[in-house]
């Protein structure tokens, strides 16, 4: 027995028609969701993840690239020159004087670094570069400041600095692989004045001799 369809020709259209539309809506959404190309600009480099494995064995460097919709994950990381800066670190130096320090530094990335960072740092995708970043610079200005006087950092603030500048080379580069253009000594606060002075004065005040206990 022949079918509706069959009978009307139009309904058959239609229902192809509206099938057509549902793909090219699909496929439009697809595109706006999980794009198949991504851009790498020439101040990054870029890996890809297809279901959690590393694609490719080296960072692609700038240019235009084919992926596979949501099958790839893209990790962009910027290796351009880039300023950081970690502020009020509580230091303690060699004179036992709590100071609080802002330290600034310029890096940049070389290419064997970017997989290490990428990968290897917190995160997959180099989310949390800055978090790891601060600890290694934190230890490395405690250890340079605790060689010097607080009466004396201003007059050996170059020194301090040329210190600095090599303590976190090493370091930075041993365990990221970063390559330090600049290091910056931005503030240095000292909070043990105050401090010592009510000391004293508490002092002051235990060695006076006590009235009610004299009168006995």
């Amino acid at each position: 027995m022949p079918t509706v369809q069959d009978l009307n020709p139009s309904v058959h259209w239609r229902h192809k028609i509206k099938f057509w539309h549902a793909l090219l809506l699909i496929a439009v959404g697809l595109l706006v969701v999980s794009p198949p190309w991504f851009v790498v600009q020439p101040s990054e480099m870029a890996n890809v993840r297809r279901l959690g494995k590393v694609v490719h064995p080296a960072p692609l460097s700038d240019g235009w690239y084919f992926k596979a919709p949501l099958l790839d994950d893209v990790d962009i990381l910027q290796v351009s020159l880039t300023s950081f800066q970690v502020e009020d670190l509580p230091i303690f130096t060699m004179d036992s004087q709590w100071i609080n320090v802002s330290v600034g530094i310029s890096f940049s990335v070389p290419e064997a670094a970017v997989l290490n960072l990428l990968y290897k740092v917190g995160r997959s995708g180099g989310f949390d570069i800055d978090q790891n970043l601060r600890p290694v610079i934190s230890e490395s200005t405690m250890l340079v400041f605790s060689r010097h006087l607080a009466e004396k950092l201003p007059s050996e603030r170059e020194q301090v600095v040329k210190e600095l500048e090599m303590e976190l080379s090493a370091a930075l580069q041993r365990i990221f692989g970063l390559n330090i253009q600049d290091v910056q000594i931005i503030n240095i606060n000292y909070l043990s004045e105050r401090a010592a002075m009510l000391c004293d004065e508490l002092k002051q005040m235990d060695s006076r001799p006590n009235p009610a206990a004299a009168s006995h």
